[in-house]
């Protein structure tokens, strides 16, 4: 029981410090354009303007869709971070995270 508490109360002093990603459906670029679910790959690219701070390729995890390549390009623009994943050379998810959080 003493364990179990000590569990719970290490949760909570935790939570606050991290930060989480929220999904949509689109954003708005630096330079007023917007980037929209099933956008091409390469709207993207000519909209974003910055090259991505990280690239990361995987399979994806979907019933839907078995044995597809998603790749995940990830921006830190004015203290935000998107991560916009693409599957068949489309926007398939966006997820921003404030940083200042």
């Amino acid at each position: 029981m003493h364990k179990t508490w000590a569990l719970i109360t290490c949760i909570f002093l935790t939570v606050p410090t991290m930060s989480w990603a929220e999904t949509t459906n689109s954003i708005q670029t630096p330079e007023h354009q917007n980037l929209t679910l099933g956008d091409k790959f390469e709207d993207m690219q000519n909209r974003m303007k910055a090259s991505p701070i990280k690239v990361t390729s995987y399979t994806l995890v979907d019933a839907t869709k078995p044995n597809t390549l998603a790749v995940d390009y990830t921006y830190e623009i004015e203290n935000f971070r998107y991560n916009i994943t693409i599957v068949d050379g489309h926007v398939f998810k966006i997820d921003v995270e404030n940083m200042d959080k």
